[in-house]
């Protein structure tokens, strides 16, 4: 029996302890008769909520606010959304994953009919970290740092100081591991790349491995350069390293001023030379995290990231800088998530947003780290994103400002660690038969409203064609996957044009350009149509289904058949981001019971599980 489970058999004992009752009076006494438990009063006796009597005024505007609430981004009601006036709330609530029905399965669900030994049930997310992250699996790029980064003589020069300084380690640090020691809450942790920062001990070892080579020097990997130690002369009275060009021509000093920097840029000839950021100003990249702390009813998350200067050894600079630039780069622009929030606040009489920053989520990276940084963020996101489809099965309502999600490419490893410290787990929990699957009945609630489905072998424009023939008068668009052995990409479409503009934004173009001659080309496979209105809705849902399947590393379930010969496959999910505005209360049962279907797997997404 699972920890949870017991949690939850605790929780269902209490509320029918509260049957005679109504969950308002444990708050506070009512000359009211008593109601039945609702699945919101439920969540309501997971939180201490108000010291005030049940019955609540009605405030004036409140009709106005209602009407205005429909049509706005992130004030979204729906029929699970918990009537009392968020006044009258006495603290500021917590999220918690809290099953809905008394008698629910969602969090603790039977024994997987799928024998353990198969290797499905339980299977959680696969890491992928056997090969390489491949160029065309791409996180999207979020800041313009340009201007910012780093030479790419000055990285490859400075890993191999690292190699030269840790030959023989046996154990190698990872993308994600902090060389700071005794953090406090308030001292954010800096977070480095693949090769952790260069302590001086460290150096010292490379530079006398470079002395030891002597006139010769050592090659670079990856560059047509070595680097070579420069003994005193008559000139100077001070040894240097420099880097010199294979044929033996012209030569750079490395900068010397901290232990962990070998730029070479400008860098000036002087006992302890300095390169052109050691003169001034550095760069560096800032990962937050923020909440309206004047929402008790909501958990309110915003996640942010800016690139920022400062001079190095000024922490205080250094912090407020980059405070300033997460500011102007995010939350000061017009049509930011806060300001768009906060006015939607303001139209709905609800309680003016109080932004929070949650001290202990920020982090700062290096200028050379910008991919480390994206990894972190989108693994952030998703985890948020994950989060929000739990709903209603939570004490309350997650509002991410985030609009568009970025998905964890390359940065499985990440996500699993964020979402390790949510106490939240992806697993499948049973595999399904294909005559289970094809058997299965979902509800409407559960299903894609498709208003055809596709046949086998139509093409994208072959289906449009023959919805505009057959529901004449509707406006119709196509949901389909792209898909080969070893990636699959979720769209939709008004023509069955796709893909063809040579656009280095578009997944799959940038896939078609940099795959392998190993890889089959691609096939473009339409599953059905639905109201045109309505396709982004729809695509989101698809496009989750395609990450959670990339994710669990299941099997090619798209396109199989077509290529059968060179194997299923485990595709990898090549689309970038989902549109977090599209979650409500039934996308999590449409995106399961897709799975069921398309994928023959059932998948648990809740609390994590303490295997007996």
């Amino acid at each position: 029996m699972t920890f949870y489970l017991i949690v939850n058999i605790i929780y269902v004992l209490i509320i029918k302890m509260r049957d005679s009752d109504s969950v308002e009076d444990f708050v506070g006494p009512s000359s009211q008769k008593s109601k039945p438990a609702t699945p919101s009063s439920k969540r309501k006796a997971a939180v201490p909520t108000s010291s005030k009597g049940e019955g609540s005024k009605k405030k004036k505007g409140d009709d106005d606010a209602k009407k205005e609430l429909p049509s706005t981004k992130f004030l979204k009601l729906d029929s699970d959304d918990e009537e009392e006036e968020e006044e009258d709330l006495s603290s500021k609530r917590d999220w918690m994953m809290v099953e809905r029905k008394a008698d629910g399965t969602r969090f603790s669900p039977g024994q997987p009919t799928s024998p353990l030994e198969r290797g499905y049930a339980n299977r959680a997310i696969q890491l992928r970290e056997d090969r390489p992250v491949p160029v065309w699996w791409k996180i999207t790029q979020s800041l313009d740092t340009r201007g910012c980064r780093i030479n790419e003589g000055d990285s490859k020069l400075r890993h191999f100081y690292c190699q030269l300084a840790r030959e023989g380690d046996d154990e190698v640090m990872g993308s994600q591991e902090s060389t700071t020691s005794e953090l406090t809450p308030l001292t954010p942790e800096v977070v480095t790349g693949n090769y952790p920062p260069l302590t001086a001990a460290e150096r010292g070892i490379a530079e006398a491995k470079i002395i030891q080579a002597g006139e010769e020097g050592l090659r670079i990997p990856g560059l047509k350069s070595k680097v070579v130690y420069s003994p005193p002369n008559q000139n100077r009275t001070y040894g240097l390293f420099s880097l010199v060009s294979l044929a033996g021509s012209g030569g750079r000093f490395i900068c010397a001023v901290i232990s962990n920097c070998v730029r070479i840029k400008s860098t000036t000839m002087e006992p302890i030379p300095k390169c052109e950021l050691h003169k001034g100003e550095q760069v560096g990249f800032v990962l937050c995290q923020f909440t309206d702390d004047a929402n008790k009813k909501n958990d309110v998350i915003l996640h942010a990231i800016a690139s920022f200067t400062y001079i190095y050894g000024d922490e205080k600079g250094k912090n407020n800088n980059a405070t300033r630039a997460i500011m102007s780069q995010n939350l000061n622009k017009t049509h930011s998530g806060w300001t768009i929030y906060s006015e939607e606040r303001k139209s709905a009489k609800k309680p003016t947003p109080v932004l929070k920053e949650l001290e202990t989520r920020r982090r700062y990276y290096d200028e050379d780290d910008e991919y480390g940084l994206m990894k972190v963020y989108a693994a952030r996101q998703t985890t948020t994103l994950f989060k929000m489809l739990l709903w209603p099965d939570t004490t309350i309502k997650i509002i991410c400002l985030n609009t568009m999600i970025n998905f964890p490419n390359g940065a499985y490893k990440e996500l699993v660690e964020e979402m390790d410290i949510c106490g939240l787990e992806l697993k499948i929990h049973d595999k399904l038969s294909s005559s289970a699957a094809a058997a299965l009945n979902l509800e409407p609630a559960q299903e894609i409203p498709f208003l055809l489905r596709a046949e086998q072998g139509e093409s994208i424009e072959e289906l449009l064609t023959r919805g505009r023939q057959e529901k004449k008068g509707e406006k119709v668009a196509a949901l389909y996957f792209v898909s080969n052995t070893y990636v699959i990409y979720a769209g939709q479409a008004l023509s069955g044009k796709v893909h063809m503009k040579q656009s280095p934004s578009d997944p799959v173009i940038d896939y078609k350009n940099n795959k392998p001659p190993s890889h089959p080309d691609y096939k473009n496979v339409p599953i059905g149509l639905v109201r045109e209105g309505e396709r982004y809705r729809w695509e989101f849902h698809l496009h989750m289904c395609a990450l959670i399947a990339s994710l669990l590393q299941l099997k090619n379930s798209i396109t199989s058949k077509d290529f059968k010969p060179l194997g299923v496959g485990h595709p990898i999910c090549i689309n970038r981001q989902a549109n977090s505005n599209y979650v409500d209360k039934n996308s999590w049962g449409i995106i399961n019971g897709y799975l069921m279907k398309k994928f023959s797997v059932a998948v648990y997404l809740g609390p994590k599980q303490i295997i007996d």
